[in-house]
């Protein structure tokens, strides 16, 4: 119930950028795992970025743009059902 309505208060009072934020991390508490080579975080998951998107409510194209940006800033790099963290960001 706490989890619906934290996902609510996101949607209603965060920009797109913040709420895909929060949702990686929760990405990492539930599908998360430390790299032993690297300390990156590493994150496999069952979504496609049209669920993402959904689930943050934006649309495809902006989630693209937005993971584009997170990793133009080295804060992490994805393929389709994984996304790495780099430790700095983490």
């Amino acid at each position: 119930m706490k989890k619906l309505e934290r996902r609510l208060q996101l949607l209603l009072f965060k920009d797109a950028k913040t709420r895909l934020l929060e949702f990686l991390h929760e990405l990492c508490t539930d599908y998360g795992y430390d790299c032993d080579q690297t300390g990156d975080r590493v994150v496999n998951h069952p979504y496609t970025q049209k669920d993402i998107a959904s689930l943050i409510g934006t649309s495809r194209p902006t989630l693209n743009v937005l993971l584009n940006e997170l990793r133009d800033e080295n804060v992490l790099e994805f393929k389709r059902k994984e996304i790495r963290i780099y430790k700095k960001s983490a």
